[in-house]
């Protein structure tokens, strides 16, 4: 039972970081990181990787991207947890929607992502110790309304 109860908690964070994007807070998307928390970025299977370290920098990379839009929509796929004491391991997919003014137009992008995660365990509390986002598909076109 207490395994069950533990992955619950992983996918209650990884759940809530897709709900703050869209609720565009940043400071608190950040918070489910640790301190020292690492995310790397990457487009496509064979794309270069980015890292950003720190709570402090994922919060000001979590901004740039959320900030300028008109709207934020996620939806979270498959998520498979795999637990080791105070760590685990995750694999999870979503779809990340973001809507962006481009000229007057509202240009949409959707971003198919898949998320390799570590994740540690604090004083009870799950975070996000390493997360990869990997864009697996991006499309953009323009909303019609």
């Amino acid at each position: 039972m207490l395994e069950i109860q533990e992955k619950l908690e992983i996918q209650e964070l990884v759940n809530r970081f897709a709900n703050l994007a869209d609720e565009k807070d940043a400071k608190s998307q950040g918070d489910l990181f640790l301190e020292n928390g690492m995310l790397e970025f990457q487009m496509g299977f064979d794309g270069g990787i980015q890292n950003i370290i720190g709570r402090e920098e994922l919060v000001k990379a979590f901004a740039a991207t959320i900030n300028p839009c008109i709207a934020v929509y996620h939806i979270n796929g498959q998520h498979i947890i795999t637990l080791n004491g105070d760590e685990a391991t995750g694999t999870a997919y979503c779809q990340a929607t973001l809507v962006n003014d481009v000229d007057g137009k509202k240009i949409v992008t959707v971003n198919d992502v898949r998320y390799s995660d570590i994740y540690k365990k604090v004083d009870g509390k799950w975070y996000l110790k390493k997360r990869r986002t990997t864009f697996l598909i991006s499309e953009k076109h323009e909303m019609n309304v």
